[in-house]
């Protein structure tokens, strides 16, 4: 957004309001009293300088305090399913390099984000498929004691983790190169494969109460 519509923008909603926001008809922004921002299009713009906002990770930042206690930690996991030549489902996972086993792409969520944003952003660095947040269909909120991580930095995760699915067909394989510090390797995984890395404990944690769905509810 440029700094003339913004300015304009901050003109027309001048006000005293401490929090809360309004859609401005005119572009679709939002503006954003709390923050003094204005929201358009996945990113934030500061009403007073004009300049886009870049919120520091907030992971990260709630770990210079409490180092590796346990943290409550908001996400998004990501179901990319196709039909291979055979008609069999298959579903799109990544090998981690953290734990070198088989999970679903996904991650936490950044301040500002909306969880679509946050599942199209972590499906594109951690497969690099490219997707619209708007075809996202939320499936399931998983949370509790089979979601609790401890991972090799000793950072405790109790996570909730908002679970979509998207046809592979609305996504778009790109030239680019997932984040190698997060995936190893990607690969479609049949019903009856992802059955036998359950079995053999070759599944994230965290992910295994979601491929137990996958394989026994949501593809049957």
């Amino acid at each position: 957004m440029k700094k003339e519509q913004i300015f304009k923008i901050r003109e027309t909603y001048r006000c005293n309001k401490k929090t809360g926001w309004e859609l401005d008809n005119e572009t679709g922004a939002l503006v954003i009293y709390s923050i003094n921002a204005i929201y358009y299009k996945g990113n934030y713009y500061s009403m007073k300088t004009g300049e886009k906002i870049t919120f520091e990770p907030y992971v990260a930042k709630v770990r210079k305090s409490c180092g590796n206690g346990a943290l409550q930690v908001p996400g998004t996991g990501v179901i990319v399913y196709r039909k291979n030549e055979q008609g069999q489902t298959e579903i799109l996972l990544q090998l981690r390099k953290d734990f070198n086993i088989y999970g679903l792409p996904g991650g936490s969520i950044e301040l500002g984000q909306t969880y679509e944003e946050c599942a199209v952003m972590e499906l594109f660095q951690e497969t690099a498929y490219l997707a619209n947040p708007n075809d996202m269909k939320l499936l399931k909120i998983y949370a509790g004691p089979k979601h609790i991580t401890r991972y090799p930095s000793g950072d405790i995760v109790f996570h909730s983790v908002a679970v979509f699915k998207i046809d592979g067909s609305l996504c778009t394989k790109t030239e680019c190169q997932y984040d190698t510090n997060e995936t190893k390797e990607i690969i479609w995984a049949s019903l009856p494969k992802i059955r036998r890395l359950l079995n053999e404990k070759l599944v994230f944690p965290n992910n295994v109460p979601i491929l137990e769905d996958v394989v026994n509810e949501y593809f049957k």
